[in-house]
């Protein structure tokens, strides 16, 4: 059962999500599909799939393109295992960084 969240952190995470995907439509459509190919090429290969995974593998893309294009494709390819792991990049400062798995055909069925 997940926590119900107060209207402050809702409002909070309205207002993370908006910014993230004002981030996403700004950057460019090379920055969008570079970290989409790295997504799944590490996916053919890994079970999970994690900002930290990914950072250090990709060429620079503007900010927020990455954990943008993760949480985008959580809609269709990825599903979030709803468990978080520390940030490995020291800007973020050991912030919650989402975990993602591959979705199922039983997900897609869940879903329906």
């Amino acid at each position: 059962m997940s926590k119900r969240l107060t209207l402050a952190e809702q409002v909070a995470g309205d207002a993370r999500d908006k910014t993230l995907a004002q981030l996403v439509r700004q950057a460019s459509a090379w920055d969008r599909n570079v970290v989409a190919q790295a997504v799944l090429i590490w996916m053919r290969d890994h079970d999970t799939v994690t900002a930290n995974d990914l950072r250090d593998l990709l060429p620079d893309v503007a900010g927020g393109v990455l954990p943008g294009v993760l949480r985008g494709m959580s809609h269709n390819y990825l599903i979030h295992t709803r468990t978080y792991v520390p940030s490995t990049s020291p800007s973020t400062k050991g912030h919650p960084v989402a975990v993602y798995r591959k979705r199922t055909d039983a997900d897609r069925t869940e879903a329906a």
